[in-house]
């Protein structure tokens, strides 16, 4: 892992917050502030012997561990998301920026809501094999969105729609806002492994001089994008 600056030397909540705050505003993350939410969380664990949750409920919180597992699972390589510390990086920045975490109050609760429906549980509760169909069909909807979206620039070019707003040949994907918040947890589940440790090893990356801002380097995506099952 690469150096740190001393943390006598900063105000770790301070940049914490500011790399929550960030993640809403322009979508990008700081490396050093992704590596000191980790070195946070850790600290806290060695001293007290375990994490308080701090922006989630018990149940919220369990969701995002199994949320965890399922999309970094741990390989011959390494460990899981959860090994990394995923869960504990995403309840420090929810609770460092209100946007974040109604996106995950909103999102777990609809995931629950989509659940009970199809199965009669919770997504915690679900059988394994539940809780990947309803992932899959996630992964689907997100597909045909992004097909829908291409299909609407192309209405938007053409003089034979130009009349039309929003115009497309599909009807609504039911799973849109399902959509929404996995792409949030995915991206957040695999920034917070490809900044712990655990990641830094798994990528064989050493120091961080070269990147400024963090967005998911495209080798470790597509590396992701391999081992999990949610493609």
């Amino acid at each position: 892992m690469s150096n740190f600056v001393p943390l006598e030397t900063i105000d770790r909540r301070a940049l914490i917050r500011s790399l929550a705050l960030g993640l809403t505003a322009m979508g990008a993350m700081d490396v050093e502030a992704a590596q000191h939410v980790h070195v946070e969380t850790g600290a806290e664990k060695a001293k007290n012997g375990i994490y308080k949750v701090k922006a989630f409920t018990a149940g919220e919180y369990t969701t995002i561990q199994h949320l965890a597992v399922l999309i970094v699972p741990a390989d011959s390589v390494s460990g899981s998301a959860l090994d990394a510390g995923a869960p504990e990086f995403i309840d420090t920045l929810a609770s460092q920026n209100v946007q974040i975490a109604n996106i995950f109050h909103g999102g777990l609760a609809w995931l629950d809501a989509e659940m009970r429906k199809r199965y009669q549980a919770t997504f915690a509760a679900a059988k394994p094999e539940q809780q990947t169909r309803m992932l899959d069909a996630l992964v689907e909807a997100g597909r045909e969105l992004a097909e829908r979206q291409s299909e609407e620039l192309v209405y938007q070019k053409s003089p034979i729609y130009r009349d039309f707003t929003g115009y497309t040949v599909r009807r609504a994907n039911e799973l849109g806002a399902g959509v929404a918040f996995f792409d949030w947890v995915r991206k957040m589940t695999v920034d917070a492994f490809y900044t712990s440790p655990i990641g830094f090893k798994d990528l064989n990356y050493i120091g961080n001089q070269a990147l400024g801002k963090y967005t998911v380097p495209t080798e470790a995506m597509e590396y992701v994008m391999k081992r999990s099952p949610f493609a």
